[in-house]
């Protein structure tokens, strides 16, 4: 079956997703990090940081700087189970080989759970481990990753539709996609679709694509294309495509999806600046994957 037209923009714009798929990836990293501190928590001597951060640095392929701090008064509690904070604080991180994350921040708010269940390597919450987590990602960090070996490969053989009716499709390959974050939370995303030869059309012209738009959230949970302006080669598209395009877009822009993993995020902002995107948001597990 032909993949609609608007799938291509999905395809340029899978980074729109980066900022979900991280929220949900340093939540998971977060549950390895607590079951080590409680963990080590009984033995004496221990800088309960130093390890910390030692964990955190050995799930992650590298980072400029990557510091954990494990906040507690009186240092007994932990015993307990009562951990008044953690805070997480990494630059220049790459979770993924071909990805960097500028920044990322992460603080809980006060974390308890049951002693007993470490006996038997895991964690019971007494309450949802909740957290503010803070992202900032770079333009050029995005184009790096887009040009990766990883994702060209996903850009290969993709049939598409031009005309938006999915009765005449193409195979075509995306090339030299890019995403530039702009002044007033606009961005812009481009590539170029390069048809592959067939016995009639022996040499395919490129065709350039290009969106230009607002990005806004609606209730904390959904990431919204606004007053998108789309281009080929130039020739801004029909109304009708133009509105596929995005309708299908933010059908898959929603935070909700990561409840499936049981983790509950909301943005409480998120803002375009010219070459980065800072994503601060809120999120919750209600428990603990089995480790």
């Amino acid at each position: 079956m032909a993949t609609p037209f608007w799938e291509l923009v999905l395809i340029i714009g899978f980074w729109f997703m980066i900022a979900v798929i991280l929220i949900a990836v340093v939540m998971e990293l977060f549950a390895g990090l607590l079951t080590t501190v409680l963990g080590i928590a009984g033995a004496p001597g221990i800088a309960i940081d130093k390890i910390a951060t030692d964990y955190l640095r050995s799930q992650i392929v590298r980072a400029d700087v990557l510091e954990v701090r494990v906040d507690n008064a009186p240092n007994y509690q932990i015993l307990l189970g009562n951990v008044d904070r953690i805070r997480v604080a990494g630059r220049g991180v790459f979770v993924l080989e071909f990805l960097r994350i500028d920044q990322v921040d992460l603080e809980t708010d006060p974390i308890s759970i049951d002693p007993s269940s470490l006996q038997s390597g895991k964690i019971v919450l007494r309450r949802p481990l909740q957290a503010a987590v803070r992202l900032v990602l770079r333009s050029e960090d995005i184009n790096t990753a887009l040009r990766s070996p990883d994702v060209q490969s996903s850009f290969k053989n993709l049939s598409i539709d031009i005309s938006g009716t999915n009765k005449n499709p193409e195979i075509l390959d995306l090339l030299n996609p890019e995403v530039t974050f702009l002044e007033g939370d606009r961005v812009r995303l481009a590539a170029t679709l390069q048809a592959q030869p067939t016995p009639t059309k022996p040499n395919p012209k490129k065709l350039d694509v290009s969106l230009n738009a607002e990005l806004k959230t609606i209730g904390g949970t959904k990431l919204q294309i606004v007053n998108p302006q789309i281009e080929l080669s130039g020739t801004p598209i029909p109304n009708r495509i133009a509105t596929a395009f995005t309708n299908g877009l933010n059908k898959v822009l929603d935070l909700r999806q990561l409840e499936s993993k049981g983790i509950t995020a909301r943005v409480l902002k998120l803002e375009l600046t010219a070459g980065k995107m800072q994503v601060i948001g809120f999120a919750k597990m209600d428990a603990i994957p089995n480790q």
